[in-house]
């Protein structure tokens, strides 16, 4: 097993629970809603407040196919982070109200996975429709760690980002 972690069974046997807390789960969403905040408004300089120093942003369902790191997008530090936001915060795409939005929170707050259906339209008019579920960890009050999963196929026609073996969507 990788990292020390525990097998599935053992896992699901373990009494390691987190700690019931109000203020935790509180806490936690406040960091999300920081976070999302900073996104919707484009302000780089919230967002780099947001996270941690060394927050990483994954998406670990890529066009390629592929599930091994350095396969799928992947930004490391606060840096990193903030210039891939900056960088879709400049790209044209109007983001608009998602829907069928669903929070799970653990007792602590430390994480959070949010699902919802996304709702944008691309520079070029095209609408985009994606289904996501977004896994937060949080730390100290600032995310920490953030894996953002969704259909790569629809975001592949989107953005005419090539699939697994190179075929563009569009051109099928």
């Amino acid at each position: 097993m990788k990292n020390g972690a525990l097998g599935l069974g053992a896992l699901l046997r373990s009494e390691d629970d987190p700690q019931d807390s109000a203020e935790g789960r509180r806490a936690g969403k406040d960091a999300v809603k920081t976070f999302l905040k900073a996104i919707a408004s484009r302000d780089m300089a919230a967002l780099s407040g947001a996270v941690a120093d060394d927050v990483i942003y994954e998406m670990p369902f890529s066009e390629t196919g592929s599930t091994e790191v350095g396969r799928f997008r992947r930004y490391v530090g606060r840096e990193e982070v903030v210039s891939f936001w900056s960088g879709m915060s400049s790209s044209g795409i109007k983001s608009e109200s998602p829907d069928d939005v669903e929070l799970s929170i653990t007792g602590d707050g430390s994480r959070i996975f949010i699902e919802q259906r996304g709702n944008m339209t691309m520079p070029d008019g095209k609408e985009y429709r994606n289904r996501y579920v977004f896994r937060f960890d949080i730390i100290d009050g600032k995310v920490s760690h953030v894996k953002e999963y969704l259909n790569p196929i629809v975001s592949a026609y989107a953005f005419d980002r090539p699939v697994a073996n190179g075929i563009r969507i569009g051109s099928v």
